[in-house]
């Protein structure tokens, strides 16, 4: 995966954890260690490289999801940074689920 910063050392350390190599058993873990180490990383992505971070996917009914309640959030002046963040995260595993 050439997505990741070469010259982040976090990211390096994410991308291999989340390969599994970390820990020799990681790749027998749960699906929820996959999916921890994955959550680990989009947020990493999100907070420290928002600009390799894509836009919202058509089709992707967690997208719509998420757009639209960011929409009506803001258009009531509730919105806050956490809402943002967890817009961020979602999108940036995106970019971690690529066939």
């Amino acid at each position: 995966m050439n997505l990741l910063p070469e010259s982040c050392p976090e990211c390096s350390s994410l991308l291999w954890t989340r390969a599994g190599t970390a820990r020799p058993d990681s790749r027998t873990g749960s699906g929820a260690d996959r999916a921890r180490r994955e959550t680990g990383l989009a947020r990493h992505l999100a907070n420290r490289h928002p600009h390799l971070i894509p836009g919202w996917v058509p089709g992707c009914e967690r997208c719509g999801e998420l757009d639209a309640a960011l929409r009506q959030a803001q258009e009531q002046g509730l919105l806050g940074a956490g809402a943002h963040q967890a817009g961020a995260e979602h999108r940036a595993l995106h970019l971690l689920t690529r066939s």
